[in-house]
């Protein structure tokens, strides 16, 4: 267990602190571009579906870059802990932190006034939230590209603007039509996009 917290708290002081900085600012400034105050369930979820959304993108994605650089990858291959326990760490790392950005943001609007179901909320938020970054998260790993990942991420939550009405289950924006029957679909698509991410980049010819 200590190996496995002194690699977390290595690749969060040298890789990973921008991202969280880049996270905290989000968060510290969203009051600039939307109201937390005296607001209903559709509301409520207006911010998370169309703000706080972009956390799981910002904290997902980036989790492979350290192994962007080859000779970094092969340096990380060559040690004795298989890479996929690492990635799968910080993958649960980022979803704990994740978790935590979406309860500040419920905690916001419940301060504020704001009347919605706590627990419904949430849930709704963490799975739609954690399948959106697990694109980004798929896509760099799959590609050793981490901005693609984000570019892919990005893409999706803008075709779910016109289009959403076509992708099912898998469509985002789904709580503000007090719909939540998506939340297994998108939980179970999160896992497997982690699980596959982190699968074809331990491949050699990553």
């Amino acid at each position: 267990m200590e190996k496995y917290l002194s690699a977390g708290s290595s690749f969060i002081r040298r890789q990973y602190a921008p991202h969280l900085l880049m996270t905290l600012l989000f968060v510290l400034m969203s009051g600039f571009f939307i109201s937390f105050r005296n607001l209903d369930e559709v509301q409520a979820a207006k911010v998370m579906e169309m703000y706080a959304a972009f956390s799981g993108i910002l904290l997902l994605t980036p989790l492979f870059l350290p192994e962007q650089d080859r000779e970094i990858w092969l340096l990380e291959k060559s040690k004795a802990t298989p890479l996929w326990k690492l990635y799968l760490l910080r993958l649960l790392m980022a979803a704990v932190i994740l978790a935590a950005v979406i309860t500040l943001f419920l905690l916001r609007m419940r301060q504020g006034g704001s009347r919605f179901e706590w627990g419904e909320l949430w849930l709704g938020s963490f799975s739609e939230i954690l399948f959106l970054g697990s694109i980004g998260f798929f896509v760099s790993g799959i590609t050793n590209q981490v901005v693609l990942g984000y570019m892919a991420s990005v893409i999706y939550f803008v075709a779910n603007i016109g289009a959403a009405k076509h992708l099912g289950k898998f469509a985002l924006f789904q709580m503000m039509g007090r719909n939540y029957g998506f939340v297994p679909v998108m939980l179970t698509a999160a896992a497997v996009l982690g699980a596959a991410g982190i699968l074809l980049r331990e491949q050699p010819d990553r």
